[in-house]
């Protein structure tokens, strides 16, 4: 019993208590007697406060437990070892050996225990017939330790977590990088216990085993997020093709709260993401531009191949076009792609992260303002452009520009070749059956004495290039009979056409993908079906000779449970029901064994119980997987 217990049935302990109360009252003269407001008040207490540390204390006391009175506790070495107990210490043996990290021993008192060993230790006292304590001293836990599991048990306090993905392993990879990768998806432990076990076992230092984990997608990337370079465009030679765009920055006023608003012209280098140049202005306008230009020139020692910027009008300016010559081509980043400058608004989104707004006194000069904006962001485009990269194995951004060749034939006909490919006009592809469709077109237009609205035939030629004559052919049907029920005006009979062409087309390509998806989806079926049954196999081969079927059902249980497909999860609730109606004794066991994966969403766990108590008392529906 816990101490709060005890403390309530009793009276002999009770009134200990209140004499060790009393008299470490004495002790600090405080005066217990009357009621409760004037005891504080003597103390000079709070009385909320002394409800609260109650409440504490009565916590505490729940927590404590106490030995009870009875038969004193045996050596381990006077313990009868009969059969079942050796049993029983082989079976948790086995189950640690085969799951690493499920019992770590921090040193005298501190154990770790992971979920999958709380629960086998659990399902294993469901079927044990003896004391509890015996239990304990078998499977190694502290009988404390194994109360508290249980009451968590009947409470499930545990946080569902996610099952981790299996790792992609390359088939180039070392026998040691297999090793890993295997100890790590066995291991039950901590991710620390996990490199301490590592390094002995394979004699390799933590950060080389953290570096094979994170390389097969077993570990998050915490440090590097991947290379500077987003994949928007072939990646060219450092300083070729500079980003450019401008950035509001606001500077607020200490004095008066006043909000004053500059642009920030930056200039980037899209293969390093070096800040080549900076320049502030009152708005985001052609001069920024210019001498953001020219200060990144100074900076390389060149001129780059091209620049790449948003539409704005202010890039088409005739001084900016002619500053920057006929050597660097002026890109237009493509709508609705914001990667093609993903690069520099990386770079704003930091700076707001990490700069944001900046704090002046009013006192100061305008020109001082302006200078402090540009100081601010001198220092931070320093900073980075100094710092030591990982992706440039140590170097800085800076280093990696000024050490670049000069550029490249094959960069500057990519160069070419992009500015001119974001000129070209490129006809719309055509469908094969664009004559049938034009011809239905022009016949459905005549007979209908809509001509006259499409005189060039411009419609119909779009509308032939684009859609199937059977699209065609059911629009031009429903067009004639709304037609003449008078619905159609003559002045948009032609744009409703086109809408009817649009849906009938639509509907005709979802019918097609229906199919499409129907037949793959047969075929994907058949292709699970036979993995699941290769699963059953083995299963049904790994308990060959065996009698009991309790290892068998756990496992079809999980397989329900965490299955990643409707069919994979009905497959093995199939096989579950037809094992459990011939071995009724363990619909129980396996309940409970379900209701312990505490890894598992809560609903999951819950409607395969229902499912298992359903076909228990066989009021579950007929189904197939």
């Amino acid at each position: 019993m816990s101490l709060l217990e005890t403390l309530k049935k009793d009276k002999l302990s009770l009134i200990a208590m209140h004499t060790l109360v009393g008299d470490w009252a004495g002790e600090l003269e405080v005066d217990l007697s009357g009621p409760l407001n004037g005891i504080c008040a003597r103390a000079g207490v709070n009385r909320t406060q002394a409800y609260e540390k109650r409440g504490h204390i009565q916590e505490a006391m729940e927590g404590m437990e106490l030995p009870g009175p009875g038969r004193p506790r045996r050596p381990m070495g006077a313990e009868k070892h009969n059969e079942e107990a050796c049993a029983l210490r082989e079976k948790v043996l086995r189950y640690r050996l085969a799951h690493p990290g499920a019992v770590v021993d921090h040193g005298p008192g501190q154990v770790r225990y992971s979920d999958g060993f709380r629960r086998y230790i659990l399902d294993l006292a469901d079927a044990w017939k003896g004391s509890h304590e015996q239990f304990c001293l078998q499977v190694e836990a502290p009988y404390p330790t194994f109360r508290s599991w249980q009451q968590r048990d009947r409470r499930e306090p545990y946080q569902e977590r996610q099952i981790p993905r299996s790792p992609h392993v390359p088939e180039s990879a070392s026998e040691a990088s297999w090793t890993i990768l295997e100890d790590h998806r066995r291991w039950e432990g901590s991710l620390r216990e996990f490199f301490r076990f590592a390094s002995a076992r394979i004699h390799l230092p933590a950060n080389q085993i953290r570096r094979v984990l994170m390389i097969c997608n077993a570990l998050p990337l915490k440090t590097h997020k991947g290379p500077r370079y987003r994949g928007s465009t072939e990646r060219v030679q450092p300083g070729d093709i500079l980003v450019t765009d401008g950035k509001t920055v606001e500077v607020v006023s200490t004095k008066t709260g006043v909000i004053s608003q500059y642009n920030w012209q930056a200039m980037v280098d899209q293969a390093t993401a070096c800040h080549t140049a900076t320049a502030v202005t009152e708005t985001e306008c052609a001069a920024g531009v210019k001498a953001a230009f020219e200060g990144s020139c100074r900076f390389m020692g060149k001129a780059p191949l091209a620049i790449v910027h948003d539409n704005k009008p202010i890039y088409q300016e005739a001084g900016l076009r002619a500053l920057v010559g006929k050597s660097t081509l002026m890109i237009e980043a493509t709508l609705g792609r914001a990667e093609n400058k993903a690069v520099v608004e990386g770079e704003f989104g930091k700076f707001a992260q990490q700069v944001g707004e900046i704090y002046l006194d009013l006192s100061n000069l305008e020109n001082l303002k302006k200078s402090a904006v540009r100081e601010v962001i001198r220092a931070y485009t320093a900073g980075v452009n100094h710092a030591g990269r990982f992706e440039f194995d140590g170097k800085s951004r800076a280093e990696v520009l000024h050490d670049a060749c000069p550029p490249t034939e094959k960069d500057r006909a990519f160069v070419e070749g992009l500015h001119a490919g974001h000129k070209e006009k490129r006809p719309p592809p055509s469908l094969p059956t664009a004559s049938v469709a034009r011809r239905l077109l022009d016949a459905g237009f005549a007979r209908f004495e809509i001509e006259h609205l499409d005189p060039k035939g411009q419609v119909r030629h779009w509308l032939s290039r684009r859609y199937t004559p059977q699209a065609i052919r059911q629009a031009l049907a429903i067009f004639g009979t709304e037609r003449e029920k008078g619905r159609v005006r003559n002045k948009t009979a032609h744009r409703y056409l086109v809408k009817i062409i649009q849906t009938s087309q639509h509907e005709l390509d979802l019918r097609r993908q229906e199919e499409l998806l129907r037949d793959f989806a047969q075929e994907e079926r058949q292709a699970w079906l036979e993995i699941f049954e290769r699963e059953y196999e083995q299963l049904q081969a790994g308990r060959a000779g065996s009698s009991e079927p309790r290892e068998l059902a756990f496992r079809m249980s999980e397989s329900a449970l965490f299955g990643s497909l409707i069919l994979e999860r009905a497959f093995w609730e199939n096989k579950l029901k037809s094992l459990l109606l011939t071995q009724r004794h363990l619909i129980e066991v396996v309940s409970n064994h379900v209701r312990r994966f505490w890894e598992a969403a809560w609903l999951d766990r819950f409607q395969l119980i229902d499912k298992i108590i359903a076909w228990q008392y066989q009021t579950a529906q007929v189904g197939h997987a």
